[in-house]
Parts: structure tokens; C-alpha cells; sequence
């Protein structure tokens, strides 16, 4: 976006007090115009050609066209950054489905379907929109979620965590996760860790379904082991703190952290060279000091090229700077931590043979 051109929105919603809440709370802004207003998807993407927003909010049920369907046409007939505001967060079908097709962000609606308290939430939807309409269009693209069970079995297999990959999926980033862990299927010798720029409703939602397909678990608060194979998600608004198991020298998260720079150094800290860090996208946080301190102990830091990120501004600041290695394309990205993977491997082997811990 443009600095200092107002950001163009489309509401799209079914109830006629929903809409008008939020057209009230985005025009108070003073960053954001709402151009138009639609009652369902077909009303929605006739006005996406009209109006041309930068960003649309997007109910899900909704008569007419549901939101899951529209934006299947968006992405399309007419590639635009959506956000989902819905009464339907908790469920995990729905929330999975709208991020993969390629929703920037999901934000639930406080108080289910009629929110007659959106208002109190309005900072926090006002900074998301305004996150979303930065948003690349070209880079959006929806993922698929076919894996064979088959791959997984070897999974868990073997109790040591040679080396760990942890993942920043920031705002945006969520399509491009699920690529990511549909490619990384069977490799079991790391342990595998996505934070994620969401909401821990939406997270906990969407985490139950993704483990029908991936071998993953969404941290809730609750003490959570990381396991060589398996995948543990986690919303930076929920940081865990976390300590090393001795029996299968693998983390245990529990608690939380005051931040994502505590959270990354301590990774570092343990891992050193063990550890890959992943950037698929995302704003910048605002501490980014855990990146050299990744590098200071020799760990890596692999970003995905800004051109590709649907959300670029992170990705765009490590390249500028400098910081880590650039990765042109997924594909690329995918087999660079396949072979971070598989320099652990004899190691893996090893222990397998001795029944030493690492």
C-alpha cells in the first residue's frame, strides 16, 4: 500500500447489524474506507470487480454463497487479500478450509454470529485489515492437504531429537505452513515447531483438524512433549516456556514466555548448529534480535524470497539486512530442510543401534 492512501474494504456479511458495526468501527480509523457492502459471495465478488478493494472481511454462513465458497471464486476470477470475521472460529473444519484456500487471517467474532461487542475488539481488527491490505495478491495461493497416512507411520519411531526446525508462520503465512508440512511428511529425526500469528482460538480450532492429516498438536497450555516427527503449533500470543527432557532429549512446553525473542534464544541456545529457523512471511516483529542470536550460535536462518510471501515485510527487512539465506521458491525452501534433516540422520542411526542417548 501506498503510505498515506486510505485502504479500500469490502464487508461482507449476511447480518445487517454486523455489517453496519463494522463499517462503523473500520471508518473510524481514519486509515480505512469502506467502498461497498455485500449480503453474500455472489453480492461480494460483483462488487470485487466494481470497486476493486485492497481487503475484504468475509463471513462464512452466509445465504446465497457461504464464505468458504467465495473465496474459492476470489482467488480465482480475482486474487484479494481476505480476512475472515466470523462467529465460527472454534471450528476447526471451517477455520482449516479458509486458510488453506488463502485467507490472510481468521478473526473471530467475540461473541458468536451477532457480535453486538465487535467494538471492543476494533484496535485489534483495525491492525489486521490494515496488515492484510499489504498483502501480495500474486503470492496467494491455496494448498492442498492429501498426504498418505503411509508416509507417517515411521513417525515416533525413534525417541531422540537429533535437531529441531522451528517455523515463524506470521500473518499470511498459513497456506504456505500447510505446503510446507505436506512436503516435510515422514521426516522423523527432528522435532518440528510452528509459531503461528493467530489467535489460540483459531489455532486450537484449525490445529485438531490438521492433526486428521499431519502428525501435529496444538499447544494449549498444557504440558506438550517434542517429539521427533511430529509437529507442535503455537500462537505467539501463547508463548510456552520450556525445558529439556533428559529421557528422549526433546522440549517439553509448559507455562509461557514474555516474548518471541526469549522464545527463539532459548531454541538457540539449545540447539545451536542443530537448529534451522524458518521465515515464510509475516510483519515485523518488533524485536528481531533473536535472529542473530540464532546466527551467533551457529544455527541457521532460511527465509522465503518476499516475491513469494503473501505478507513480505519480515522477509523483505532479512534480505535488505542480510540475514540468513534467501530462499528463491518453496520447493527450494522444502529441500534445504529436508537436507538440514539429514545431517542428523547417522546420528539418528546410531542411537537407534546403541539404545545411547544422544
Amino acid at each position: 500500500m501506498e503510505e498515506g492512501k486510505l485502504i479500500k474494504a469490502l464487508v461482507v456479511d449476511d447480518a445487517a447489524f454486523m455489517r453496519k458495526q463494522l463499517v462503523d468501527v473500520l471508518s473510524r480509523s481514519g486509515d480505512i474506507e469502506v467502498v461497498a457492502v455485500a449480503r453474500h459471495g455472489l453480492e461480494a465478488l460483483e462488487a470485487i470487480k466494481t470497486v476493486n478493494p485492497d481487503v475484504v472481511t468475509l463471513d462464512v454462513d452466509m445465504p446465497v454463497m457461504d464464505g468458504l465458497t467465495t473465496i474459492k471464486h476470489i482467488m480465482v476470477k480475482n486474487p484479494v487479500p481476505v480476512v475472515m470475521v466470523s462467529g465460527l472460529a472454534d471450528q476447526g473444519r471451517i477455520t482449516f478450509e479458509a486458510l488453506r484456500l488463502g485467507a490472510i487471517d481468521f478473526f473471530p467474532k467475540p461473541s458468536g454470529t451477532i457480535s453486538r461487542d465487535i467494538k471492543d475488539k476494533s484496535e485489534e481488527l483495525i491492525r489486521t485489515l490494515k496488515l492484510a491490505a499489504g498483502a501480495n495478491p500474486k503470492a496467494i495461493k491455496r494448498a492442498t492437504s492429501r498426504v498418505d497416512k503411509k508416509d507417517l507411520e515411521q513417525s515416533h519411531k525413534s525417541k531422540g531429537v537429533y535437531g529441531a526446525v522451528l517455523v515463524l508462520a506470521r500473518q499470511g503465512s498459513v497456506s504456505s505452513f500447510i505446503r510446507l508440512m505436506t512436503a516435510l511428511k515422514g521426516m522423523d529425526n527432528v522435532g518440528l515447531v510452528c509459531i503461528q500469528d493467530i489467535s489460540e482460538t483459531v489455532l486450537k480450532a484449525y490445529g485438531k483438524e490438521l492433526d486428521n492429516v499431519f502428525n501435529c498438536i496444538p499447544f494449549t497450555g498444557k504440558p506438550t512433549s517434542m517429539l521427533a516427527g511430529r509437529w507442535v503449533l503455537i500462537s505467539e500470543a501463547n508463548l510456552p516456556d520450556m525445558r529439556m527432557s533428559k529421557d528422549d532429549f526433546s522440549m517439553e512446553f509448559s507455562g509461557g514466555l514474555p516474548s518471541l525473542t526469549s522464545f527463539v534464544g532459548r531454541f538457540a541456545d539449545q540447539y545451536g548448529k542443530r537448529l534451522c529457523l524458518v521465515v515464510l512471511g509475516g510483519q515485523l516483529p518488533v524485536d528481531i534480535s533473536f535472529l542473530d542470536r540464532v546466527l551467533t550460535t551457529d544455527g541457521q536462518v532460511l527465509c522465503l524470497d518476499p516475491e513469494k510471501c503473501a505478507c513480505s515485510q519480515f522477509p523483505q527487512f532479512i534480505k535488505e539486512k542480510g540475514i540468513g539465506y534467501i530462499v528463491a521458491s518453496e520447493t527450494e525452501l522444502w529441500e534445504r530442510i529436508r537436507g538440514f534433516s539429514r545431517r542428523f540422520l547417522f546420528e539418528d542411526s546410531k542411537h537407534n543401534q546403541t539404545g545411547d542417548n544422544p
